[in-house]
Order: structure tokens, then C-alpha cells, then sequence
């Protein structure tokens, strides 16, 4: 019996079973990453201010939304739409910032600084402008935009190149929120619709923003429709 448990525990490590220890993962001080978003906060140009990124150059680096950079900087976070969360979705970040911010253990926030700031470059989606009434809760039935712009940061919170880019609510949603509100002020629960619906929009959005831009006939302005 002794020989068959023996034949048994070789068999089960096989494939597996080593006598070394498990390679520990590499750690950094968040604080580091603070103010690295502190730097790269700092470093925000204005509009026009920087080279226009190509295609290729929003690939392979760390994603960070607007509102995250401002969480990783602990910076008190701004009262205002560009920063909402339904125009920066947690979807579109690096797992290692979410886990700095929300982690309350030690040990995995500093493996998540340390992968964090092993990246070679940082893209920052960063939101300027919501002009979108019905989410906003204005009855007023234009045809709203959010513009922001893809921020390329070096590993020293510099920026190297931007691009910028827009979206709205879909067309069809936006016709059934006009359906919806015949009263004097906009129903919450549409608000609320039209909110997650430019969420859904700009995750769509984000996605094909490393593809080139399809050809077009519509002129270079006419940027809604465009997208």
C-alpha cells in the first residue's frame, strides 16, 4: 500500500508539482503613481496644442479615462458631466488602476503599481465637452455631441501626441426620448436611459478609434454624422 501511494503522489505532480517556490510578482510604491497622474494632470494641453496621434500610436499602451486619472491622483474629483461616469466607463481602464483605486490590500495594490507603471506609454481618454440636453436633463431635442481627445502621455506624464473625437446618442434612442418626454421637464428614468445609452456609445466608439477612418463624402466639419 505504501508503494501505491508512493506510484499515486508521482503520478498527480507529473505535470505540475515543483519543489520552487512561486516567482513573486514585482512591486511599487503607488505613491509613485500618484504623481505620476499628478504630473500627467498637469500636462493637459490645450486644444490644438499637441501633434495629432497616427492610427498606430493608440495601440499597446495603458488606458485610463479621464476620471480615473483624476482618482489615481487623489485629486477631489470636479462637479461636472465631462467627468461623470457615463462618459468615462471603468470598462476602458487598465485592470491595475482599478485595483490601486478600489483594492484595500496592501500587497495587490503595489503589484498593480508596479504593472501600471511598467507600461510603455499611458492613453488618456479625456473628456471635453457634453453638450447632450436630454441626458443632461434639459428638454431641448438638438442633436447633442461629446467631444474628447485620446491623450498620449510618456512614461514621464508627458504628452506626445493627441486625438480627438466625438460621438452622441444613437439616432433611434434619441427619437424614442422624444416620444417619452411630453411633459415639462425630462423624465429621470429617460434622463438616466440616455445616459447609459451615450456610455454604450462611447465604449463603441473607443473601440474602433486605433482603425482608420472610413472615406467619406460629407465634409471634414460635419463631425456627428461622421460618427
Amino acid at each position: 500500500m505504501r508503494e501505491l501511494g508512493i506510484a499515486l503522489v508521482a503520478l498527480a505532480c507529473a505535470g505540475g508539482c515543483s519543489s520552487k517556490p512561486a516567482a513573486k510578482l514585482p512591486e511599487a510604491d503607488p505613491a509613485r503613481v500618484t504623481t505620476l497622474a499628478t504630473t500627467m494632470l498637469r500636462n493637459v494641453p490645450v486644444p490644438a496644442g499637441a501633434p495629432e496621434c497616427k492610427f498606430e500610436q493608440l495601440l499597446g499602451g495603458a488606458t485610463l479615462t479621464r476620471r480615473t486619472l483624476i482618482e489615481l491622483a487623489e485629486q477631489e474629483m470636479i462637479k461636472r458631466p465631462e467627468v461623470a461616469e457615463w462618459v468615462n466607463p471603468t470598462e476602458v481602464d487598465s485592470p491595475a488602476a482599478r485595483t490601486i483605486i478600489d483594492s484595500k490590500d496592501v500587497t495587490l495594490r503595489r503589484q498593480a503599481a508596479a504593472q501600471l507603471l511598467s507600461a510603455p506609454f499611458y492613453l488618456v481618454y479625456h473628456v471635453d465637452l457634453v453638450d447632450t440636453p436630454i441626458p443632461l436633463g434639459v428638454k431641448d431635442f438638438k442633436r447633442g455631441n461629446v467631444g474628447a481627445r485620446a491623450l498620449r502621455y510618456d512614461t514621464n506624464g508627458n504628452v506626445s501626441c493627441v486625438m480627438v473625437f466625438f460621438w452622441g446618442n444613437d439616432p433611434a434612442k434619441t427619437e424614442w426620448a422624444m416620444k417619452k418626454s411630453d411633459k415639462a421637464l425630462i423624465d429621470p428614468e429617460v434622463q438616466k436611459e440616455m445616459q447609459q445609452d451615450l456610455r454604450r456609445q462611447m465604449l463603441k466608439r473607443i473601440a474602433a478609434l486605433a482603425a482608420p477612418a472610413a472615406k467619406t463624402n460629407l465634409p471634414a466639419d460635419d463631425r456627428s454624422e461622421r460618427l
